[in-house]
C-alpha cells in the first residue's frame, strides 16, 4: 500500500512527465514533416545563405545539408559547390540565386521521380548524377524566361531575368520559352519553339530573351568567365582547387578550352568575281549543192574519101552516115536545204555582287557549294557584317552612315541565284546534302513586308518545304513573324539583291542552309 508521502510525490511529478512526452511527440512530428536531405555543400567561398521552405534562413557552410525547397543565394564573390545523393554536382557562381524544387528517384518507377531546379539570376554549372542519367526526360532547369530540358551531362546556364544563355560541354539540352504550362512540367518542354544544343555543335550556344519568339543559336562565349570569381589570394585559390574532386578539375580544364571565338582575318584575299557562263555561238551549216552532170554529145566521125588510084581502079563503097544523136536535157537535181533547229537562249540565274555568305569553321561545306566563303575571305571584301544563324553570317556591301532601304519599285519578285542546304542528324554525327529545287521571294517595298518559300528534297527526309513571312526594317534586315522554322537575312539597300539563312527542326534532324536572290 502506498504511503501518503509517495502518493503526493507522484502527483507532483505527473504534469512534468506529460509535458515532456508532448514536447517529444511535437518534435518527432516536425522531423517527420521536414523534407529529406538530398545533398550537402562541399565547398563554400565568400558569403552565401540558405533559405528553407519554412522561411528560415542561415549561412551556408561546408557540410550544410540541402533539402528540397531550399534556396541558395550567393553574394558578390560568393561561390558554393553542392554534391547530391546520386553523385550529381552543382556549382553556384557569385551573385546567383537557385532553388531546389524537386530531387527524387525510384528504381522501380523512374518516371515517378524528377529533378528540377529554378535559377532566378546568376550562373550555375551542373554535372548530372546517376538519377538524372537514368531518367533524362525528367530533368529540368527553369529560369524566369526559359525551360531547359536536360539530356545530360555537363552544361552551364546564365540568367539575368530578361535573357537566358546556355552552353554544353558534354551531352545535350533543349531550351524552350517558358510558356503554355512549361513551368509546371519536367524534362524537355516541346511546343514547336524548342531548340536543341549538343556537345558536337562546337562554337555555339543558345540564347533567348523575352523579346524573341524562339531561342537562337549564337557564337559561344565563356559564360563562366563572365561570372568568374574575384582574386581571393593564393591560399584560398589553392584551397578551392584542392577541394574539387578529380573529375571536377578535369571538367573545368575542358571548359577552358570550350570557348570558340570567331576567326579573325589574317590575310587580304582578293574578292572572287562571279563567273559568267559563255553562250556558244550558233553554227550555220554550209550548204553544198551536188555537181550537175553535163549532157554527153556524140560527134559523128568525119567522112574519109580514099584517093583515086588509076591502076587498079578500086571502087570504095560509101561509108554510111551516122545520124546525129539527139541532145538529152537532164532535169535539174533537187537541192535539199537544211535549216538548223533554233537553240533557245538559256535563262541565266541573276548575278549577286553586293552580298557574301561566310561559313564558320565548324560548318561543313557541302559538295556543289561554290558561293559561300570562309571568314577571312568574307572580311577581306570590306562589306558590313549582318545577322546570321550560328552556322553562317551575311556580309553586305558597305553604305553611307545612316543609309536606309530605298527601292524605286513598289513590289518585286526575286529569282533564286544560289543556295546550299544540309540535314544534320544524330546530334551532328551525320551531315547529308539537301537539294533546293525551287524558291520564291516576293517583297512589298511599300508596306515593308516579304514572303518566301523553298522546295527541298533528301533521301532521308523526302520532300520538305520552308516558308516564312514578315516585315523588313529600315536597314533592310528581315524580321520573320510567321514561319515553320527560323530565318535571318536582309535585302540590299537599293532593293536589287537579297539573302537569308534558314533552319527548321524535323524528326530526322535539323535542316539548315543559306540562299542568295536577285532580280
Amino acid at each position: 500500500m502506498k504511503t501518503p508521502f509517495k502518493t503526493n510525490l507522484w502527483a507532483r511529478k505527473a504534469p512534468a512527465v506529460f509535458v515532456a512526452c508532448a514536447l517529444l511527440a511535437a518534435q518527432n512530428l516536425v522531423w517527420a514533416q521536414e523534407p529529406a536531405i538530398v545533398g550537402e555543400a562541399t565547398m563554400v567561398i565568400g558569403l552565401a545563405k540558405l533559405q528553407s521552405a519554412d522561411g528560415s534562413s542561415r549561412a551556408v557552410d561546408r557540410g550544410t545539408a540541402i533539402r528540397v525547397g531550399d534556396r541558395i543565394e550567393t553574394q558578390a564573390g560568393g561561390h558554393v559547390h553542392l554534391r547530391f545523393v546520386d553523385g550529381g554536382r552543382l556549382s553556384i557562381r557569385p551573385a546567383s540565386s537557385l532553388q531546389v524544387e524537386d530531387y527524387s528517384h525510384s528504381d522501380r518507377a523512374p518516371q515517378s521521380g524528377s529533378i528540377k531546379f529554378r535559377l532566378d539570376e546568376g550562373v550555375v554549372r551542373s554535372i548530372t548524377g546517376s538519377w538524372g542519367e537514368a531518367a533524362r526526360d525528367r530533368f529540368r532547369l527553369n529560369t524566369p524566361v526559359a525551360a531547359i530540358g536536360v539530356k545530360g551531362t555537363d552544361f552551364v546556364v546564365k540568367s539575368d531575368g530578361e535573357t537566358t544563355s546556355a552552353s554544353v560541354f558534354t551531352g545535350a539540352i533543349m531550351l524552350t520559352p517558358l510558356l503554355n504550362g512549361c513551368s509546371k512540367s519536367v524534362g524537355p518542354c516541346l511546343n514547336g519553339t524548342e531548340k536543341l544544343l549538343s556537345e558536337d555543335m562546337k562554337g555555339q550556344m543558345l540564347e533567348f530573351s523575352r523579346q524573341q519568339a524562339a531561342p537562337q543559336l549564337v557564337p559561344a562565349v565563356d559564360l563562366l568567365a563572365r561570372n568568374a570569381r574575384p582574386n581571393l589570394g593564393t591560399e584560398v585559390a589553392i584551397r578551392l582547387e584542392k577541394s574539387l574532386p578529380t573529375e571536377d578539375t578535369q571538367a573545368l580544364a575542358r571548359a577552358s578550352k570550350a570557348v570558340v571565338s570567331e576567326v579573325r582575318a589574317s590575310a587580304v584575299v582578293a574578292a572572287i568575281a562571279p563567273v559568267v557562263p559563255t553562250v556558244p555561238p550558233i553554227e550555220v551549216p554550209v550548204i553544198v549543192a551536188p555537181p550537175v552532170d553535163a549532157p554527153v554529145v556524140v560527134v559523128p566521125p568525119p567522112v574519109v574519101t580514099p584517093p583515086v588510084v588509076e591502076k587498079p581502079v578500086v571502087v570504095v563503097p560509101p561509108v554510111p552516115v551516122v545520124p546525129d544523136l539527139p541532145v538529152v536535157t537532164l532535169p535539174p537535181p533537187d537541192v535539199v536545204v537544211v535549216v538548223p533547229t533554233p537553240v533557245p537562249t538559256p535563262i541565266l540565274p541573276p548575278q549577286v555582287t553586293q552580298l557574301v555568305w561566310s561559313r564558320f569553321a565548324w560548318t561543313t561545306q557541302m559538295e556543289g557549294d561554290a558561293f559561300t566563303r570562309n571568314i577571312e575571305q568574307a572580311v577581306a571584301t570590306g562589306f558590313d557584317r549582318l545577322p546570321g544563324n550560328g552556322s553562317y553570317t551575311l556580309y553586305r556591301q558597305s553604305a553611307a552612315s545612316g543609309a536606309v532601304l530605298a527601292s524605286a519599285d513598289a513590289k518585286a519578285s526575286f529569282r533564286l541565284a544560289d543556295s546550299t542546304a544540309q540535314i544534320v542528324r544524330n546530334e551532328g554525327r551525320n551531315i547529308d546534302p539537301v537539294n533546293v529545287h525551287s524558291g520564291t521571294l516576293d517583297i512589298d517595298f511599300t508596306h515593308a513586308s516579304f514572303t518566301t518559300a523553298l522546295a527541298l528534297t533528301n533521301a532521308t527526309i523526302g520532300a520538305e518545304s520552308f516558308t516564312a513571312s514578315g516585315s523588313i526594317k529600315t536597314n533592310g534586315v528581315f524580321q520573320a513573324t510567321a514561319s515553320n522554322g527560323t530565318l535571318n537575312g536582309a535585302v540590299t539597300l537599293d532593293g536589287k539583291e537579297a539573302g537569308y539563312a534558314f533552319e527548321r527542326s524535323l524528326n530526322a534532324g535539323v535542316l539548315r542552309g543559306v540562299t542568295l536572290w536577285g532580280r
